[in-house]
């Protein structure tokens, strides 16, 4: 294993692994309203069950895309990438990827969501 790839490995899985640690209590309704922590989309705040809802969406689809991100880390532990420019700075960047598609996912719940009557 080369410096660079141990790095990349560190960094994806990390990333990924605390995606997921922060998306749990988001899923689990552990998250009230709040100024700092959770889904902050205007539609999030114009009640209790739209936060709740939105935010239950949006950890479950954060989830899902940061196992690819903890599975990528795992395999840039094994690739040579100390010589192979090209593919190190994609990998160094692509972790932006994994979050922006649940992102836009949640945005995109959040704007169809109608709360319950």
């Amino acid at each position: 294993m080369d410096a660079v790839a141990i790095t990349i490995g560190i960094s994806w899985t990390v990333v990924g692994l605390v995606c997921i640690g922060l998306a749990i209590p988001l899923v689990r309704g552990q998250v009230g309203r709040n100024a700092l922590y959770g889904v902050r989309f205007s539609q999030s705040f114009q009640s209790d069950d739209a936060w709740f809802a939105i935010n239950r969406f949006g950890g479950r689809r954060l989830i899902v895309w940061s196992i690819p991100l903890v599975a990528i880390g795992i395999i840039s532990f094994f690739l040579p990438l100390q010589s192979h420019t090209g593919l190190t700075l994609t990998l160094g960047f692509a972790p932006l990827i994994f979050i922006l598609i649940p992102l836009i996912e949640t945005w995109r719940f959040a704007r169809r969501y109608r709360p319950r009557v």
